[in-house]
């Protein structure tokens, strides 16, 4: 949706291109001041639509670094509660085995209980395994959202350095001479034009992606 401030000086030009004929005194100077504000709209238009499409731009790659994010954070969860069960087999694994080797001491009638905790040990065995391996896999996932989140930052800060440099061509003297010259008609000053900068350079400044601190 355009900013208040754009749709208001779009119609203030335009009610102006409707008034001029009634206004004009001299046909040449009409015609200089027609060809004026015809090139001040396109001007306008074409930068109200440049920062319509950079706002749309801004906010998918905002929703899609937040999504990112969220993975890269469900993924890092994931990896911290394996590592933690995988902690917890070991520990077990160290118990179970200590038990086996006093079992191994003792008579034949432990037999039985022997087998049990051998069978017990094996399971624990498959399960730390399956446990490193999956803690494995969800590093490797976790370092691809990573490097997609870090892309989609960087497309951000693309993005912000051509909104700003947008907004700085808008601020070019001949452009701002050119308005400034229509003042009378659009009611808007220098004052009214550097308001409107500001306003889209603040809007930019709001969903510029911060930078992230280094990983630990």
């Amino acid at each position: 949706m355009l900013p208040n401030v754009m749709r208001a000086l779009l119609l203030a030009l335009l009610s102006t291109s409707l008034a001029l004929p009634a206004m004009a005194q001299d046909d040449k100077r009409a015609s200089r001041e027609r060809e004026a504000l015809r090139r001040a709209q396109q001007q306008v238009q074409k930068s109200t639509q440049d920062l319509s499409a950079l706002q749309q731009k801004f906010d998918a790659a905002e929703q899609e670094r937040a999504k990112l994010a969220d993975e890269v954070g469900g993924a890092q969860t994931q990896a911290k509660n394996e590592a933690a069960r995988g902690q917890r087999l070991q520990r077990d694994l160290q118990t179970v085995t200590r038990e086996r080797e006093a079992l191994q001491a003792r008579s034949a009638e432990q037999e039985r209980k022997l087998q049990e905790l051998t069978a017990k040990l094996a399971q624990l065995d498959r399960d730390l395994v399956s446990a490193r391996q999956r803690g494995q896999q969800l590093d490797t996932q976790g370092a691809g959202l990573r490097e997609q989140v870090a892309a989609c930052e960087n497309r951000n800060t693309q993005l912000y350095a051509t909104g700003r440099s947008l907004i700085e061509q808008c601020r070019d003297r001949s452009a701002k001479d050119t308005l400034l010259r229509l003042e009378p008609f659009t009611g808007m000053g220098r004052v009214g034009i550097e308001n409107m900068l500001e306003t889209h350079r603040d809007k930019l400044d709001e969903h510029k992606t911060p930078a992230r601190l280094p990983a630990n």
